[in-house]
């Protein structure tokens, strides 16, 4: 992974992405869907895009490495957020979509404090969660029929909370190796 040149272009299109995050709870507040899905799709379609291009360039950086999770944690919980106090998603949705992210960052912290270590790894699980957190947001901005919504939502969920789970085991791991 490369320290220089931190505003390559991919991480440019994850600067955008968070950029986006006001603009979709803006529209889905304003009971503007189709913007707002257009948009989410767009920023579903740059969370895939960057890393690709990342590879693609050979310009993988530190920066890179931070910001696109810190991206599609903002994006996800601001979309769940606003869809909570849309009435479109229970609140306690939102909550364990937020805690898992918590766990996730306050782990990291955790760890980089007591083991002077910022590698990031994100699991495949926890890249699949946040994939299918997304599609879920998409369909429930678009007004799925209840029998698919629930099950989009407890799908979500169990992702959800089964990655939450994998990270807490890996991040003990970790800390075990420290002790």
């Amino acid at each position: 992974i490369k320290r220089f040149n931190p505003l390559t272009i991919a991480n440019q299109i994850t600067i955008l992405r968070i950029l986006l995050i006001p603009v979709i709870v803006i529209f889905l507040f304003s009971n503007r869907p189709l913007w707002a899905i257009t948009l989410m799709s767009f920023s579903i379609f740059t969370d895939f895009f960057d890393g690709f291009v990342a590879r693609l360039t050979k310009e993988q950086s530190l920066l890179g490495a931070f910001l696109d999770p810190l991206a599609d944690k903002l994006l996800v919980t601001s979309v769940y957020l606003a869809l909570a106090v849309l009435k479109m998603v229970d609140l306690w949705v939102f909550i364990v979509i937020f805690s898992r992210d918590l766990f996730i960052v306050l782990g990291w912290i955790i760890i980089y404090i007591l083991m002077q270590s910022n590698k990031i790894m994100p699991r495949f699980l926890g890249k699949m969660t946040t994939a299918v957190q997304m599609v879920t947001s998409v369909a429930l901005m678009a007004g799925m029929p209840r029998p698919f919504h629930n099950l989009l939502i407890w799908v979500t969920v169990g992702f959800t909370v089964a990655s939450a789970i994998e990270y807490v085991a890996v991040g003990e791991k970790r800390l075990g190796q420290w002790g």
